[in-house]
């Protein structure tokens, strides 16, 4: 019986996993170039982005459409990786998140040099390298680093040769004083990445799944040989052919300046420090989306054939190609003070973030044999078709400007209190394709929609955004804490809630946060253990859903599996208890464990969507669970260091996850297990050998598109579907040396 794997959640905390050294527990099961996601709660967004801090400044502007984790790697040129907890995110990004927060190689006093080589059972390659070292004698000092993937992937798909292909290049010039730093780097990014991990597997009917006759998930491609693709562009309607590895593709440029300064440093309870950060940015992104959609069978009347023109019956696999086609160039800037007396710290920051982007996803339909190595399928002489029945466009300008300030004060031997505030202003000017009240046919989306047949609307929109919160911890006894915390932030729309046919409606999405709890630390354990809930209003996301035609409509006959992208509105609630404990037994055996539970369910959710053939559907999802999240969670992660030896291991448990908003089918709780030995015989050379899924299990995850809305699920027994996989049984071999 095959365990299942989906996704997590929106709460994102991000590891690059380039050496063995790097927290384990954040080990992703599902993908070597994406990292793990860790839940508080509420679903992820669709697209499954995070935030990154570097050196003290966003990656990226905003999540979506050159996302920070495909112009950002830490690894050796990383002089720190952390990250930030949901207070600061909210202090400097407006937004209640975990976010990685990492600084930069800057330079050294002597030459320095780190590389890292792994090997990958399946033929993957990385190198990470950087050297630091100084220019003369006047505290001047570079950095410069490399780091290249090279990944056929576990499923080797026929074309491109590589799923994964990564090339990072960064240089940094700085100027060191007793003072302070100021530094200026470069970085260039060719990031090629093929998000293709589907393959077809039997939904049992009780949350079990089988593996479908012929083909091995991670194992076996199931995509077709498509050296090029063609589309309608959305935006002209002109018809457009492209290399299918160039439509996966995004080439960035940053430019980022750094000063730090103490302006007075009289101790480290007495000082004045000033931080000024620029940073520019710009690139394309050509993103590629295969996203699965349902398997039917059709006869010989169906229209389908090869590409020799034989006609196919049998079982296909439907999909639905998105092309991304961005252009974004931004320039984020932060001045910050930070006043330091005894016992009490102010920082005080002002943010102006400007962002220039246009976006057009054009999208298609095409279809495939449902086996490994698939052929491609043509639907009645076309290998794509139903052109931009989900086609989006924005192009525009965002203007933010957000002050903050935060107090950080021990106010007796017992208690500590943090408070901030902060305050932003969004100013959004450009166009979409949006309909406009009234608006019943000029752009709406429909087979072969261009904006060109449409029109453009103007978006002239402000927002004020803010976010408040409190922080405090009480000794009690001696190791043992009582703490609190608190968060509220209200965020309004950005260009890319314009992207679609609907308009956003001006409400601001209002998000609750609170924990509080205890924690006990001695010199052989450290446990916290806390109650959590989180809570989010007008949360908006564009869904796809199926609809089985029960007329001809759009040149589509009866019973065909209409694709529909709509955006959808609700609000989310969970409430949980997590505990969190490190032990350090002695004699180099140390554990770590985490639990928690939680209930994430919608509220305020409901909707009627029409489709082509008129039909419209009332749903209520509210008080239903979430899918695709997990109740219970629960990590063990023993590890053992003898001399010059670590042996470790890292087992998770997740219980069932929904696998439709109707809560009738669900997918059954699994574990995820990896493990590794590191030797490190001097401090010039270490080596590591990783496993991830020790037991081998095949391991699928996904929804039933076709199911999303379903309440009678008599026919998804035995029933075959596609879903995405975890990554195999694999081994990497990491070799790292430190020249000084």
């Amino acid at each position: 019986m095959i365990r299942l794997y989906s996704t997590l959640a929106i709460l994102l905390l991000l590891q690059m996993i380039t050496w063995a050294q790097n927290n384990n527990i954040m080990l992703n099961a599902s993908s070597d170039s994406k990292p793990r996601e860790v839940s508080l709660g509420l679903p992820t967004n669709t697209l499954s982005a995070v935030q990154i801090f570097e050196d003290g400044m966003p990656v990226s502007y905003f999540k979506y459409q050159l996302f920070p984790y495909k112009s950002w790697h830490g690894g050796v040129s990383a002089n720190s990786t952390g990250k930030m907890n949901p207070m600061e995110t909210a202090l400097r990004y407006g937004e209640i998140n975990t976010f990685v927060d990492s600084y930069n190689k800057t330079w050294s006093q002597v030459v320095r040099s780190s590389m890292v080589y792994t090997l990958g059972t399946f033929g993957q390659h990385k190198i990470d390298f950087n050297i630091t070292g100084p220019i003369g004698r006047k505290g001047i000092g570079f950095s410069l680093s490399t780091y290249q993937n090279i990944d056929p992937g576990s499923n080797h798909i026929i074309y491109p040769k590589y799923k994964d292909r990564h090339q990072f290049y960064k240089a940094t010039l700085s100027r060191n004083t007793a003072d302070g730093e100021i530094a200026l780097t470069y970085q260039h990014v060719d990031y090629v990445s093929i998000s293709e991990n589907y393959g077809p597997f039997i939904f049992v009917g009780n949350g079990d799944v089988k593996e479908a006759d012929g083909f091995s998930l991670g194992k076996d491609s199931y995509l077709p040989e498509i050296r090029e693709f063609y589309f309608k562009d959305c935006l002209t309607g002109e018809l457009t052919t492209m290399n299918f590895r160039d439509g996966s593709r995004d080439k960035t440029d940053h430019l980022t300046f750094t000063l730090g300064r103490y302006l007075k440093n009289e101790s480290p309870q007495d000082y004045i420090h000033l931080d000024i950060r620029s940073r520019y940015k710009g690139g394309t992104c050509n993103r590629g989306l295969h996203s699965i959609g349902g398997i039917e069978t059709v006869q010989d009347d169906s229209g389908y054939s090869y590409e020799d023109g034989s006609l196919f019956t049998g079982k296909l696999q439907r999909r639905t190609l998105s092309h991304y086609a961005t252009e974004e160039y931004t320039l984020m800037n932060n001045a910050e003070l930070q006043i330091g007396k005894e016992n009490n710290l102010w920082r005080i920051g002002i943010d102006y973030h400007y962002d220039n982007n246009k976006v057009v996803v054009s999208s298609a339909n095409f279809a495939h044999e449902v086996k490994a190595d698939p052929k491609l399928l043509y639907r009645h002489g076309q290998a794509f078709y139903n052109f931009n029945t989900s086609g989006e466009y924005y192009e525009g300008r965002e203007n933010k400007t957000a002050l903050y300030i935060k107090n950080s004060l021990k106010a007796t031997d017992n208690l500590s209190l943090d408070g901030f505030i902060r305050a932003e202003s969004n100013i959004l000017h450009g166009h979409s394709a949006n309909g406009e009240v009234g608006d019943k046919e000029t752009n709406v989306r429909k087979i072969d929609y261009s904006v060109s047949n449409g029109q453009k609307t103007k978006i002239n929109a402000s927002y004020i955004n803010g976010a408040i919160g409190i922080n405090a911890n009480y000794k009690i006894a001696h190791g043992i804490s009582a703490m609190g915390q608190g968060v509220i932030t209200r965020v309004g729309k950005s260009l890319f809630d314009y992207g679609g046919y609907t308009r956003p409606n001006d409400k601001p999405t209002m998000t609750k946060f609170a924990q509080g709890g205890l924690s006990y630390a001695n010199n052989w354990v450290n446990i916290v253990s806390q109650v959590v809930y989180i809570s989010q209003t007008n949360y908006t996301t564009r869904t796809m859903f199926q609809h089985e035609l029960q007329k001809e409509a759009n040149g589509n006959p009866v019973g065909f599996s209409e694709s529909l992208t709509m955006p959808i509105q609700y609000d989310i609630q969970s409430v949980g208890w997590t505990t969190d404990a490190m032990i350090e037994a002695g004699n180099g055996f140390s554990l770590h464990l985490e639990f928690a539970i939680r209930n994430p369910l919608y509220k305020n959710f409901t909707f009627s969507p029409t489709f082509s053939d008129g039909v419209t559907e009332h749903y209520d999802f509210s008080d239903n669970n979430v899918t695709n999240l997990h109740k219970t969670e629960i990590s063990v992660d023993p590890s053992y260091k003898l001399k010059n030896w670590k042996f470790w291991l890292s087992a998770r448990y997740i219980s069932k996850q929904y696998i439709n908003r109707t809560n009738s089918l669900y997918f059954k709780s699994r574990c995820e297990t990896f493990g590794g030995i590191d030797w490190t015989p001097n401090s010039i050379l270490a080596c590591s050998l990783n496993v991830i899924n020790i037991l081998n299990q095949k391991g699928a995850s996904g929804n039933i598109t076709s199911a999303d809305l379903v309440e009678d699920i008599s026919k998804y027994k035995n029933y075959l579907m596609a879903g995405t996989f975890i990554r195999p049984f694999t081994v990497e071999l990491s070799l790292k040396v430190n020249l000084f």
